[in-house]
């Protein structure tokens, strides 16, 4: 093996040092202090991960307590890669790198150990511990809170005084790329972290959104991304010895990544409110990175050429070569993911994630994980275990791969399944088997990064540090190697002084064109489409907001209705810019796991929020979301103020929209809706909406009762299809006593205690129950339908045959006449003249019988939640028997309903 203290070209050719010229210092000792940090960190945001992982399977795991949340589970297992690994890797590998690049050493051992406690002890000890607290911006890789912003900001300009200055010492020319490399990832993630955290924050809405999706690939791009490649060009010609393939390709792969790189953020918001030309030019960026990612990867892949050995005995190595395969694929991943027509189809889902730990493990972690395992060789004193960190490549290469090829599975499937018109929580049960396999996958990533840790702990120790330096023979070739690196033309020099100044004009051009024209483009619009009516939140709305926002609610849900067909037919009308701009930052989001909630209004009454915050499976059975139990006082019948302010903000979603009538269905940039006409008010409402039904018959219903008693299958197949989707609320039994009964007002129905006529059945499923928890199945197969009317037909009370003398129904008649005819209608049909005002409406007796005891429980008890009151004492036990036996004489089966329809 080669000797280390030797320096690198810029060439990427290896030369030995002359004993005269001793190795300048380098802090072994903070090295090793950010490599220790860096790996438990990382086994730390690891588990994080694998607690988010497991909540998809066992979704009551961990949940009584604020801090135990999925979200803010989520936050930390970001941040923690981001920071904690990532960011001690990084740094660990500037203190060993940079006095060999520059033959100077880093700028001060003192501020050095600033850096390191500013690091880990301003910035990720305490983001971690204010994200538990409740405390976080819900801005994709963003997610610390702005105090602790403000010491990431500083940690960076320390780093540009500590591993930057040393580099202004190199002449230009003669810099090797994992140089460049180093500065410019520095350098320009210093410029664009403060814009990303702080600009979403002042900006609202779609204006907040495009500067928050150019961070989103910053934060890979413009840091993650040069470390992670300064690494691989270091490492690869340090254990090869020979230079790099091509110092040309190697610059112009490096200037191609800060050139494109930052203009690629706005394809996270493709078909949005965001104008179209921002969108296009992103996409084409992505194209190009793409390119990029090809050129650098074939001179990196070109450089093992002929070393095939050393890649499969050098376990740095290996890990190296990992992670360029991996950036290889994730790269034109990327690119392929950010064209509209893959974008329709793969956008917040799995894919997408599957997409991320390809870029943060394969490619980012690996490639960290050999440049760690390199170095650490290397350090005097230093144990190194080349047996477990060989083991450790494998369970992380084999935990990696069944995870990425999991989750890639699973989003096709979900994106499958969100054109089709099945209820949502279809797709969250087709991916209960991927998200089982996704945890599984977690293991042994985890245990691989717990032994390579072992690895640097254990094994024999590397020599001691001594004060002469031993040095290796020049190769043959040395000379002539040396005099390549110092033949660099001085116009070349220049020439790279004035691409890094292009950078920065690039990188300026990035927020110009993608941030501040689209705001303003957004402005303009929002002046010319928002209601001039249209109000801010209430104070209870807003603290609202913050509670979604601090417990990671849009990681799961979206508020950003696209422009294409499969959203608009389920959610309803794309999100337009000025419905936002009041938000301060925007919840756009960028994942779906429950629906998105932009059109929430008026879709389902407080009652089946507050059921659902409490315990999710109350209302939707096979539900996965977390249960939020500790913001309610032991009940969902109890909200506390946090539930409470929570479910006013919910309510709020799509309220302007829905006030602003035609005028709302203006649109941003109509070129947007490249799929559907423009027109969208004349869409039909969404599947999930439900309508208001006076009288309890749609004609628009398809009756799907049968005539007759089913057979076996038809019966278990709508017992399963109610199982799912019903019991929740009217219970296994279908009593009406579901988990969910006690905090709904109505109470869910006791299918075994009325009959419902086939029309009227159908309207219900159809329609839903406005006013009350009873959803529009609309989007259910109509096979699905077909099953669970004649389930709960198998289940209903049979009809109560009446007979009544003249004399009786006199005397009943004027009873209802006193007492029933404003809300049910004169003859019963549940169309009186205060009909079109109640939610739920007033029951038609013509097609809804409930059996006896029933309508006396009604007149004793009203039911809550309806117009319908208590009569205790309004009535006698004679006249409540009369006027039973009336209602009960008006049921016939919706027969001039039937014969309309």
């Amino acid at each position: 093996m080669i000797d280390r203290s030797n320096r690198i070209t810029a060439t990427g050719a290896t030369l030995s040092r002359d004993d005269s010229k001793p190795l300048p210092r380098t802090e072994y000792d903070l090295i090793a202090w950010h490599g220790h940090a860096a790996l438990i960190t990382v086994m730390i945001s690891a588990l994080f991960g694998l607690l988010v992982a497991a909540k998809f399977n066992f979704p009551t795991f961990l949940g009584g307590h604020a801090w135990e949340t999925w979200g803010r589970l989520r936050y930390n297992h970001t941040q923690g890669i981001f920071f904690g690994w990532l960011g001690n890797a990084f740094i660990a590998f500037c203190y060993y790198v940079v006095p060999r690049l520059t033959n100077r050493p880093v700028t001060s051992r003192r501020l050095g150990w600033g850096l390191f406690w500013l690091w880990n002890f301003a910035v990720v000890l305490p983001g971690w511990i204010l994200v538990l607290s409740g405390f976080s911006q819900p801005l994709e890789w963003a997610e610390f809170p702005l105090i602790v912003d403000v010491f990431v900001v500083l940690a960076f300009l320390v780093m540009l005084i500590q591993f930057v200055r040393p580099f202004l010492h190199v002449p230009a020319g003669e810099l090797y790329v994992a140089g460049w490399y180093i500065v410019g990832g520095l350098v320009f993630t210093t410029l664009a972290y403060p814009i990303g955290n702080l600009v979403p924050e002042l900006a609202a809405g779609a204006k907040g959104a495009a500067f928050s999706g150019l961070w989103i690939h910053d934060a890979v791009g413009l840091f993650v991304t040069p470390l992670a490649l300064a690494m691989a060009y270091y490492v690869i010609p340090a254990v090869t010895g020979r230079p790099i393939f091509s110092h040309f390709i190697s610059m112009l792969g490096f200037w191609l990544l800060f050139f494109v790189y930052p203009l690629n953020g706005t394809h996270h918001y493709v078909y949005s409110a965001i104008p179209m030309s921002a969108q296009r030019g992103a996409i084409i960026a992505s194209v190009y990175l793409g390119l990029d990612v090809i050129l650098v990867v074939t001179n990196l892949l070109l450089s093992v050429r002929g070393s095939g050995g050393k890649v499969g005995a050098n376990i740095p190595l290996r890990f190296v070569w990992f992670g360029v395969v991996a950036y290889l694929l994730v790269g034109l991943q990327g690119s392929v993911q950010s064209l509209m027509s893959v974008n329709r189809f793969t956008h917040f889902s799995d894919w997408v994630i599957g997409h991320s730990h390809l870029a943060m493990i394969g490619f980012a972690s690996f490639i960290a994980a050999g440049a760690l395992a390199h170095i650490w060789s290397d350090i005097p004193g230093a144990r190194y275990n080349a047996r477990a960190i060989g083991w450790a490549y494998w369970l992380l290469a084999i935990g990696l791969g069944l995870m990425v090829i999991d989750l890639t599975a699973a989003g096709l499937v979900e994106g499958q399944m969100w054109v089709g018109h099945a209820p949502w929580i279809d797709s969250v049960r087709a991916i209960y088997p991927y998200w089982f396999t996704r945890m599984l996958s977690g293991m042994p990533i985890i245990a691989g990064f717990l032994l390579f840790y072992i690895g640097l702990l254990t094994g024999p120790r590397n020599a001691m540090a001594s004060d002469s330096v031993e040095v290796q023979a020049l190769p043959e070739n040395a000379a002539e190697l040396e005099a390549e690196a110092h033949r660099t033309p001085s116009i070349l020099g220049y020439a790279f002084v004035i691409a890094f100044v292009a950078g920065v004009g690039f990188f300026v051009l990035s927020f110009v064109a993608l941030g501040i024209i689209p705001a303003y483009q957004l402005q303009a619009e929002i002046n010319r489409t928002a209601p001039r009516s249209m109000q801010p939140l209430t104070a209870a709305e807003e603290h609202g907001r913050i509670i979604y926002g601090r417990e990671g609610c849009a990681y799961c849900h979206t508020e950003q209705v696209r422009a294409i067909t499969a959203d608009v037919r389920r959610f309803g009308a794309p999100t337009a810019a000025w419905e936002t701009q009041y938000d301060y930052p925007h919840l756009w989001g960028t994942r779906r796991i429950g629906p998105d909630l932009a059109r929430e209004h008026g879709l389902r009454p407080d009652d089946w929020h507050y059921a659902h915050l409490f315990n999710p499976r109350a209302t939707v059975p096979d539900s996965i979301m977390p249960g939020y139990s500790w913001m309610f006082n032991g009940s969902a019948a109890k909200p506390g103020q946090d539930a409470a302010d929570l479910v006013a903000y919910l309510r709020s979603l799509g309220r302007e929209r829905e006030l602003a009538g035609d005028r709302g269905n203006e649109q941003v940039d109509r070129g947007k809706a490249m799929e559907m006409t423009s027109n969208y008010a004349a869409r039909e409402l969404p599947a999930t909406r439900p309508r208001i039904s006076i009288g309890g018959i749609d004609t628009a219903a398809p009756i799907f009762a049968m005539a007759s008693m089913p057979d076996a299958m038809l019966y278990e197949h709508g017992r399963d299809v109610f199982q799912h989707n019903c019991s929740g609320c009217h219970g296994a039994n279908a009593d009406g006593a579901g988990i969910a009964n006690s905090g709904l007002l109505p109470r869910p129905v006791n299918l075994h205690a009325e009959h419902y006529s086939d029309a009227h059945l159908a309207t219900v499923l159809w329609d839903g129950v406005y006013g009350s928890a009873m959803p529009a199945w609309r989007q259910l197969d109509q096979t699905d339908l077909g099953a669970v009317a004649a389930y709960v037909q198998s289940l209903q009370a049979t009809i109560t045959k009446v007979s009544m003398p003249p004399q009786e129904i006199d005397a009943a008649a004027k009873l209802y006449a006193a007492n029933c005819v404003n809300c049910h209608g004169e003859h019963g049909a549940g169309d009186g003249a205060a009909a079109g005002a109640l939610k739920p409406s007033p029951v038609n007796f013509h097609v809804r019988q409930p059996t006896t005891g029933r309508a006396w429980t009604v007149l004793e008890q009203g039911i809550p939640g309806s117009a319908m009151l208590a009569w205790k004492g309004r009535l006698n036990d004679e006249e409540r028997g009369l006027l039973v036996r009336y209602v009960q004489s008006m049921y016939d089966g919706g027969q001039k309903e039937v014969a309309t329809q």
